[in-house]
């Protein structure tokens, strides 16, 4: 019998390297995320410094003007935090659309996997069926033909 051959292998092999590839898009939009995760912490950890000296410079009593840079200075890092924080936001969205394409990646590579499990597991059985049928026709033979152990090792033996 033929050894076994999966028709769809050359399929199985594509939809392999698309999942492989999904898989590693999501690991370096899981990065960016943690990257833009890591720019709002340290935008918001300089904004309530920011917001720290100013209320040190309030209660200080400096001058008018150095009390208007820094709340300037406030105002800017807050815009910087909004800034982050919508990029940290849409580096999210990337993950859940990349995660879903990995998914749907492994489903379709994972449905691949199951027909080929199917056709083997029914190539093995017609292997089987195949192979008992030659056993039960020898048996057969064996029966109806009665071989004496003289003549059964000499042809062994040729």
């Amino acid at each position: 019998m033929k050894p076994f051959r999966f028709s769809l292998q050359p399929i199985l092999a594509l939809k392999e390297q698309v999942e492989e590839s999904a898989r590693e898009r999501y690991a370096a939009t899981l990065r960016a995320c943690e990257a833009a995760a890591a720019k709002v912490q340290a935008a918001s950890i300089e904004l309530t410094e920011c917001w720290t000296d100013l209320c040190q410079k309030l209660a200080s009593g400096v001058n008018s003007g150095e009390l208007l840079r820094a709340r300037a200075w406030c105002n800017v890092l807050e815009l910087r935090v909004k800034e982050r924080a919508a990029a940290l936001e849409q580096a999210r969205r990337a993950v859940d659309a990349v995660w879903h394409e990995l998914m749907l990646a492994t489903q379709e590579r994972e449905g691949l996997d199951r027909l080929q499990d199917r056709q083997k597991a029914g190539y093995n059985r017609k292997a089987q069926t195949s192979e008992q049928k030659g056993l039960d026709e020898l048996a057969l033979q064996i029966r109806h033909y009665p071989v004496s152990p003289k003549v059964l090792s000499s042809q062994l033996a040729s």
